[in-house]
């Protein structure tokens, strides 16, 4: 969500559409209950210091994923503050926005979630939905286009490994080149793999269409199609890009 990368995307690749997913907005949704946290006790005494130490982890994580011992910890705190309480369920209630199957229907609830925000006084989660309102398009299109982020964080880290280990590559073709080798090579031990057929059976068709899907070589054509377009300029800007 870096601006320099939207600029980036939108000089060299104009056609493609820029997609944000659950876990960069979540992060900063995170930091934005960690500010709240920090603005609310750090600054009312040692007493009220020392309620509050050992809980940010409470803080971010969800509710559905803690303990009974850990939900009660949760709720002595909301009642010591209620801002906090007001927070952490504005930081739940996000989550939800990307349940949604229809770009109108997920704009719909987010202006409904940044309404909740009236006279609350809640700083660090107004900087938050200003964030949002101004990458609303983006998190749209994550209900146009469902990306698998894993995907593409594993080509794009197998990326930056590369030039890191090469100390920066002038020729692009060559790093294109190396990229594809490291995933067809990392096809034999992914969940994508063909399973191994016993020896003196002949396969039972050739064809493409049922051939098994291969996301990491998928990516790397992805990545191919983009420096063909980017030139010299691709290194500047860096492959996180993807």
């Amino acid at each position: 969500m870096w601006e320099p990368f939207r600029l980036s995307i939108e000089h060299w690749a104009p056609q493609c559409k820029i997609v944000y997913d659950k876990f960069h907005i979540m992060q900063h949704a995170n930091a934005a209950i960690d500010e709240l946290r920090k603005a609310e006790f750090f600054r009312q005494g040692p007493q009220k210091r020392g309620l509050i130490k050992g809980k940010k982890w409470l803080l971010l994580s969800r509710w559905k994923n803690l303990t009974q011992v850990h939900r009660g910890e949760l709720n002595q705190l909301f009642q010591m503050n209620r801002r906090m309480f007001k927070g952490y369920l504005l930081k739940e209630s996000l989550e939800r926005l990307w349940t949604y199957t229809y770009p109108g229907a997920m704009i719909n609830y987010l202006q409904k979630w940044m309404d909740q925000l009236r006279w609350q006084r809640l700083k660090p989660f107004e900087k938050l939905a200003d964030m949002l309102l101004k990458h609303v398009d983006g998190i749209a299109n994550y209900c146009r286009t469902k990306v698998r982020m894993g995907v593409v964080e594993a080509v794009n880290g197998n990326i930056r490994m590369l030039i890191n280990r090469g100390r920066g590559y002038k020729n692009l073709r060559y790093l294109l080149l190396k990229a594809k080798r490291l995933a067809v090579s990392n096809l034999d031990s992914s969940p994508y793999a063909e399973p191994a057929k016993p020896r003196n059976m002949p396969a039972l068709s050739d064809s493409r269409s049922e051939r098994n899907f291969h996301p990491p070589l998928v990516m790397v054509h992805l990545f191919e199609m983009y420096i063909s377009t980017s030139g010299d300029d691709f290194i500047k800007s860096g492959p996180s890009i993807l």
